[in-house]
């Protein structure tokens, strides 16, 4: 069936063919005729274009509507993401001056053992478990208003390096306006209160290190070559240089490194003074006692000292702990 437009066409050209057929008998009829001749075939050829030249003309205005509709979108995205993209390479090439490793910053960001964040204070805090993190983390709480019972556990309230970017992370480690503190326990001390805690216990051991059965202190202190934990890790977790510029608390001298740990912080008042002499917040410090009172029975012989400090040599180079011999010590102080 023929569309509109070229019956159109054809009854126009139809008309045509019969004025030039007909019988031109005066020269003003031909003339007329001629004249109308002439008007029919150019509205015909401008007013009523082939099929062809029709769907020529459609397929390049929809080509043209196309384009429009499917490269302005691509073009604001792609200038967005360049200027994403140009955005973060200028903040990687700030702390590109920076020397931290992707292992440190994946240290500093670890999920339960990231350092505590105290920005009324701008201070860094380096826990580490078995270190008396619990009177640590809460009297973190209570000079920021926290109240929460939670302490071990990612709803304490308290704010973490993890919740931080790389760069803002690498821009506060070097910023000397933030005070960068770590505090440690002496490792033969501390892996002797793990073992108590966890060690001597057959289900526990199961739970960590897949050890199912009871193990002496000796075979703990092998064992935990290849197992892995926050409880006995070694306490040097980022590189060495970092800690010199750090305030170094240990567990010896708790009470002392608090208040010139907060006084340098601005943080030391009556409050704190009084939250400290509380007998309920120092409870939290019991824990260390059997341990310490059982350094001698556990440590009767040098084997298991040796190999304490062949694994936990950074401990004791960065933190400068005593490499004594108990033994000697004991025999020199009786």
């Amino acid at each position: 069936m023929l569309n509109k437009g070229e019956l159109i066409k054809n009854q126009f050209s139809e008309k045509i063919r019969k004025m030039v057929n007909c019988d031109l008998t005066t020269n003003s009829n031909r003339l007329a005729k001629l004249m109308l001749m002439s008007v029919t075939i150019a509205m015909c050829f401008y007013f009523l274009p082939t099929k062809e030249v029709l769907q020529k003309s459609n397929n390049m205005k929809l080509l043209a509507w196309s384009q429009l509709s499917s490269t302005q979108p691509d073009t604001e995205i792609r200038s967005k993401q360049q200027n994403e993209e140009k955005l973060l390479k200028q903040r990687e090439d700030n702390c590109r001056d920076y020397r931290i490793s992707k292992q440190a910053i994946y240290r500093l960001k670890e999920y339960w053992s990231s350092p505590i964040v105290v920005p009324k204070y701008k201070l860094i805090f380096f826990w580490n478990e078995k270190s008396a993190c619990t009177y640590w983390k809460k009297l973190f709480q209570f000079i920021q208003g926290i109240n929460n019972t939670e302490v071990h556990n990612h709803r304490n309230g308290l704010t973490t390096l993890k919740s931080f970017d790389t760069c803002e992370i690498i821009k506060m480690m070097y910023n000397e306006s933030w005070v960068k503190a770590v505090f440690v326990r002496e490792p033969r001390e501390r892996l002797l209160s793990s073992y108590l805690e966890k060690g001597r216990h057959q289900h526990v051991m199961y739970q960590l290190c897949r050890v199912n059965r009871t193990v002496t202190f000796y075979e703990f202190l092998e064992i935990i070559k290849n197992c892995k934990n926050g409880h006995w890790d070694k306490q040097v977790r980022i590189p060495e240089y970092l800690y010199e510029q750090m305030m170094i608390g240990k567990l010896s001298e708790i009470s002392s490194f608090t208040e010139r740990l907060f006084k340098k912080i601005g943080a030391w008042n009556e409050k704190v003074v009084a939250w400290l002499q509380s007998s309920e917040k120092l409870s939290t410090r019991n824990h260390r006692k059997d341990a310490k009172s059982k350094l001698l029975q556990y440590y009767n012989d040098t084997k298991s000292e040796d190999l304490i400090f062949d694994l936990f040599s950074e401990d004791y180079r960065v933190f400068g702990f005593n490499m004594t011999y108990y033994n000697k010590i004991n025999n020199t102080t009786t």
